[in-house]
Formats: C-alpha cells, structure tokens, sequence
C-alpha cells in the first residue's frame, strides 16, 4: 500500500475505534476516554517494552484505555527520557508494579549480536552490548537485556519507601505467551 492508504486506513479504524464501547482487551469506551480525559490516568502498571509492531501491551495483557503506562523504544531500554517517565509513572501515578518486557526476535538484540549499527541504532546496540555482553543466541540475549534493564531501574533509587515491585519478562513473539524471568 502507498502512503495514502495506509493513512485512511488508519484513520478508518480510529472511526471505528471511537464508536466502540468495549473490545476484548478492556473497556474502550467514550465514557472511559471522558472520564481519563477529565479525572486523569489511573494506570495499574507500567511496562517498559520494546517498539517492535508484534509487541503490544494492551493487547498482549488484554486491558484498556488507562490501565498501562507503556514506554516504548526499541531493545526496551532506558535512556533519561524513558527514566523520566518511569519516575512520573512511580512518583506521579502511583505506580507499584514495573514490568520490563522483552520480547524474541528482537531486531535492536539481532542488531547489537550482528554489529549492525547505523548512525543513531549504535545508542541501541552500545546499551544493549553493556547488559548481554558476547551472548549471541537470540533469546538468551533477550533475557540478559531485560535483567539489565530490571537492574538498572533497581540502581535508580526512585522507589519510594521501596514500595515498587520491578520484574523482568518475556514475551514470546510466535506464540504469545509472556515468561516472567526475574
């Protein structure tokens, strides 16, 4: 598809999307937008997750509009403005359970195991290369980036009164299953 129709094709579904009043994942309806739109969010977690298209939260953990607080980039890592929002999430929304979820066949993991960079992808590939060191199966790799990732909100010391529970995860691309590792 061109440009074009991919764009109407995507303002079809956000059509659709605000007709709806429920879906599978969650209540998505007008009444939940007006009341987040005018009361705020009230999320009951958040989780820190990969960019990758196959990886979506919502969908995956089946919830709706308002009950994740999802930070996304690619290889699921934390630069200072994926800290910032963790920290607004912990401090700010109430947040007491972290997930950092990785996922296989991660591309920015493939990226750093290949030495494929390009002239911003290397900010990816030099953090992911801290947390899996020489590891180069795909999934292992995917596992030691998360537990990176955990250790590093761990060091943060943004936990107030270490009320908050970080854990580590998994989600497994082909069958959609998501194994807690940490």
């Amino acid at each position: 598809m061109d440009a074009n129709k991919i764009l109407k094709r995507l303002l079809d579904g956000n059509l659709e999307y605000m007709d709806a009043k429920r879906n599978h994942l969650g209540d998505i309806s007008k009444e939940i937008r007006e009341k987040t739109h005018h009361h705020g969010q009230n999320p009951i977690a958040c989780c820190i997750c990969c960019s990758d298209s196959r990886v979506i939260p919502e969908k995956i953990f089946m919830v709706g509009i308002g009950d994740l607080f999802v930070i996304r980039v690619a290889g699921n890592v934390l630069d200072n403005y994926g800290i910032a929002s963790l920290e607004y999430a912990i401090c700010h929304l109430n947040i007491k359970l972290v997930m950092v979820l990785g996922h296989t066949k991660c591309g920015a993991i493939g990226a750093t195991i290949h030495n494929e960079g390009g002239k911003y992808i290397n900010y990816l590939v030099e953090d992911i290369k801290k947390s899996i060191g020489n590891e180069e199966d795909m999934t292992k790799a995917s596992i030691l980036n998360v537990k990176g990732v955990v250790n590093k909100i761990n060091d943060l010391n943004i936990k107030p009164n270490n009320e908050i529970k970080v854990v580590g995860a998994i989600y497994h691309t082909l069958s959609g299953k998501v194994d807690i590792i940490s």
